[in-house]
């Protein structure tokens, strides 16, 4: 059973008047209050959409998400505007304890950024159980100096005194130190704001209390707390990218089993490192906000430059870094950061992660082809028959994935078009689901994906797979590409079936031919793939490198998840990239193409 609300609390704020049910589940658009579309969370959103403020498009996505969601009357999720206003009058007697705005109201004080993530964090709730917040994640990527510290010591302050009574409530952080910045920011906030909320909480070395709720929020640290045995109503988990692994994450969520409510709030910069916990929720995030993943309990504001190349231009300095746009101080500061970082180029590098929100590894990796340019050449069905196609094949370790794709080029259009599959031991499918965050039961049921073998992958219904394509869609191999690894085998029978196999070696100089093809004809719009969710998340997982001599290639080890799918149209494209791009019809040894 859940508990209610202190009657003291309902006297805090007694001038929160609660709205009535039909408008709180507004079943039509024309019953958006005037009260929401007035409030800063709402008009950040649309001053998003409209483009008057500037963001990154996942920030875009995120508003748009949100303007949609709220306007259509057949969501089933709604904004909770009683706990709305409850925010809304508790953050007007909160003070801001430090910086230009010392003393003022937290509610005139927040940014509208600020504001739109409290907002989703906390209010959104399903409309079939109402007291069950719709969000179990937030995801907040912003750059540094950007006010985290003190919107994760307000979140805490608002649960204290808004959640109900004998809640716990913990902050995650990488050390001892970190963990100490948030209950100090904590403690400074409730010391600067108005009496009726100083009087409410009782503050001592290892927490903070609610008198009002019986509440506590207790700070801990990676390295000197142990997470687990812990019951977290809500946790926040402050530079996750500084954490260095996943245990605090994954313990704070196992303790929320059996609760109604399920809240984290993940919150960092990003960190001179790919290996740390945000990157992996990052990468989940683009997916959900891409529409590869459908998970609606998950929110996520990443502010970060949509072209990290263009780290020298304000709209990038911005798009990391939202406060910079409504703080004329804050815009001068970066500016100043970033040409120090131009002139010394060994601050080049805390620059990009610290203030521009780039993940900055050994290596010079960034995404092979975005999303959303991807699926602009999805198409949903094509005639195969009597089309040549060069197959292109991975075959994997046998307990992991395997692809086989398939690629024609068109003369007259001009474009290449592609399918592919994956394959994937059966006994593996469900482990491989929860851990990849994809459902590969769906995939096969759409035919993207087949599960062959019980522990371990069948090669041979791989090979017999290759073999029933010219039969099964009428088309005519002209050469089979595939990775010495794992293949010499299946190569040699598919030689002996009488196809041309060629062995495409897995080196950059190779590979970058292909690599380039193909992310220059998908930009133009030429590259063109039968209808496939499960090769759209192969791509969003691919990450390309640059090697010594500036070739690009996939680079598996770099690559955020299985990219099997794009490595065997890579290998196929190797073949087109010889005969149509080079205007070559054989001759494939000289490009380190051999042919069995």
């Amino acid at each position: 059973m859940v508990k209610r609300q202190s009657p003291k609390l309902k006297m805090l704020v007694r001038f929160l008047q609660p709205l009535p049910i039909n408008k709180i589940l507004r079943v039509s658009d024309n019953m958006v209050s005037s009260y929401l579309k007035a409030h800063p969370a709402y008009q950040y959103a649309r001053d998003v959409v409209e483009g008057k403020l500037t963001a990154g498009k996942y920030v875009k996505k995120a508003c748009c998400k949100f303007i949609s969601d709220v306007h259509n009357p057949d969501c089933e999720f709604f904004i909770d505007e009683d706990e709305l206003k409850k925010i809304d009058g508790l953050t007007k007697l909160i003070n801001m304890a430090t910086g230009l705005k010392a003393g003022t109201p937290t509610h005139d004080a927040l940014a509208p950024f600020q504001w739109f993530f409290l907002v989703n964090a906390l209010c959104w709730k399903y409309k079939q159980n109402p007291i069950k917040r719709r969000y179990e994640k937030s995801v907040l990527l912003i750059g540094r100096k950007s006010g985290k510290s003190f919107l994760v010591a307000l979140i805490f302050i608002l649960l204290l005194l808004i959640e109900p009574e004998y809640s716990e409530f913990y902050s995650v952080a990488p050390d001892k130190e970190l963990s100490s910045i948030v209950k100090k920011e904590v403690e400074q906030t409730i010391t600067a704001s108005h009496p009726s909320i100083q009087k409410q909480f009782q503050i001592t070395r290892s927490e903070v209390r609610c008198l009002l709720t019986k509440s506590k929020f207790i700070p801990l640290a990676n390295s000197e707390n142990r997470m687990d045995g812990r019951k977290a109503n809500v946790f926040v988990a402050d530079e996750v990218g500084a954490l260095r692994n996943r245990y605090p994450i994954d313990a704070m969520q196992s303790s929320q089993m059996n609760m109604v409510n399920r809240t984290g709030i993940l919150i960092s910069t990003a960190y001179e490192s790919l290996n740390n916990p945000m990157t992996e929720e990052v990468e989940y995030a683009q997916k959900v906000l891409d529409d590869l993943i459908d998970d609606p309990t998950l929110f996520a504001l990443l502010y970060k430059p949509d072209d990290p190349k263009d780290w020298l231009s304000d709209k990038s300095l911005i798009e990391a870094n939202p406060l910079a746009e409504v703080l004329e101080d804050n815009l001068e500061y970066l500016k100043k950061q970033r040409r120090t970082a131009l002139d010394m180029p060994s601050s080049k590098k805390n620059f990009l992660t610290k203030h521009m929100n780039i993940f900055v590894d050994g290596d010079d990796s960034e995404v092979y082809i975005p999303s959303d340019e991807l699926k602009k050449n999805m198409i949903t069905t094509y005639d195969w028959t009597g089309r040549e196609v060069f197959v292109g094949v991975d075959l994997s370790q046998t307990t992991d994935n395997t692809a086989v794709s398939m690629v024609t080029y068109d003369h007259d259009k001009d474009e290449y078009v592609a399918q592919s599959w994956a394959f994937i031991p059966e006994d593996s499918a469900e482990n491989k689901s929860k851990v990849e965050k994809v459902d590969y039961f769906t995939m096969r049921d759409n035919g993207y994906c087949y599960f062959c073998g019980d522990k371990v992958i069948s090669h041979r219904f791989v090979e017999n797979f290759v073999l029933d394509l010219e039969k099964k869609y009428g088309v005519i191999i002209k050469g089979i590409g595939y990775d010495r690894w794992n293949c010499v085998a299946s190569a040699n029978r598919w030689y002996e079936e009488g196809y041309d196999t060629i062995e495409i070696k897995q080196h950059s100089s190779v590979l970058h031919p292909a690599t380039k093809l193909v992310k220059e004809r998908v930009l133009k719009g030429s590259f063109k793939y039968l209808q496939n969710r499960l090769l759209e998340i192969n791509f969003s997982n691919a990450r390309e490198v640059k090697d010594s001599n500036l070739n690009t290639y996939v680079n598996k080890k770099k690559s955020t998840g299985k990219v099997d799918m794009v490595i065997s149209i890579l290998n196929a494209m190797a073949l087109w990239n010889k005969e149509v791009e080079e205007n070559l019809t054989s001759n494939f040894e000289e490009r380190e193409l051999i042919i069995l």
